[in-house]
């Protein structure tokens, strides 16, 4: 074969193989780096969740105790019952004065009776007083007697007691008659005592009681009773001669 002539073109060559990529030429280990990258995204998406829950779980604010509200309760009502007379004698009658709030419900209970025309349920005066009256003869002399005193008003409730010790009547020393005498001239007796020391009178010329009525022309006018007791005419259930 002759040699090539310096003036011919050179003969073009085959260019060499193209080599394949590394993938493609390692299909199992490229399909286990894949399976381990999504691995790690999965973990990488839930420890962010948690951290997120775990904040807003300790950003949220604590929920404090609502107080339980508690009973209001009213104060008792102002209740004070003295005895007029510590020791009364034996068929007398006792007086009880209960001091209040002004209308008060006053209810009175006890060894001893009510006089006739007393209840045991009465109202204080505008002032908060009222005087109860019971029968001493039914107690018998030397036993302490306590009378309790409940009262009420809008609501709110007060007690009190009173005590008492009947007394004996003195007895009374019978003589026997003495013969006559020869008259002897003495100064007369004087007269009996009259109702001219208590005011106003009643229709019938007598001294008025505490817790009697009293007429229309006396509303609010004061006195004094048969016992030298200061008396006032005001509404109490009535218009009644009251305790001033």
């Amino acid at each position: 074969m002759p040699p090539p002539s310096p003036y011919q073109a050179p003969t073009a060559s085959s260019p060499p193989p193209r080599k394949r990529a590394w993938p493609r030429r390692h299909p199992i280990w490229s399909a286990l780096i894949v399976i381990l990258v999504l691995f790690g995204a999965i973990g990488a998406a839930t420890s962010n969740t948690g951290s997120t829950k775990a904040s807003s779980t300790a950003a949220a604010p604590s929920r404090r105790a609502t107080p339980t509200p508690t009973a209001h309760r009213s104060p008792p009502l102002a209740c004070d019952a003295q005895a007029v007379i510590k020791r009364p004698a034996d068929h007398t009658i006792a007086k009880i004065r209960v001091h209040t709030v002004p209308r008060a419900q006053v209810t009175a209970t006890g060894p001893l009776p009510l006089t006739r025309g007393e209840s045991a349920a009465n109202h204080a005066s505008a002032r908060g007083t009222r005087t109860l009256r019971f029968r001493v003869g039914n107690a018998p002399p030397g036993d302490p007697v306590v009378i309790t005193v409940q009262v009420s008003r809008d609501g709110s409730t007060g007690s009190c007691q009173a005590s008492l010790l009947p007394r004996p009547v003195p007895a009374t020393v019978v003589t026997a008659p003495t013969q006559p005498s020869a008259p002897t001239t003495s100064a007369p007796a004087p007269p009996p005592p009259t109702a001219a020391s208590c005011y106003p009178l009643s229709d019938e010329g007598t001294c008025y009681e505490p817790g009697e009525f009293c007429r229309n022309s006396d509303h609010g006018m004061t006195g004094v009773a048969g016992d030298g007791e200061e008396i006032i005419c005001e509404d109490n259930d009535g218009w009644r001669w009251e305790p001033y």
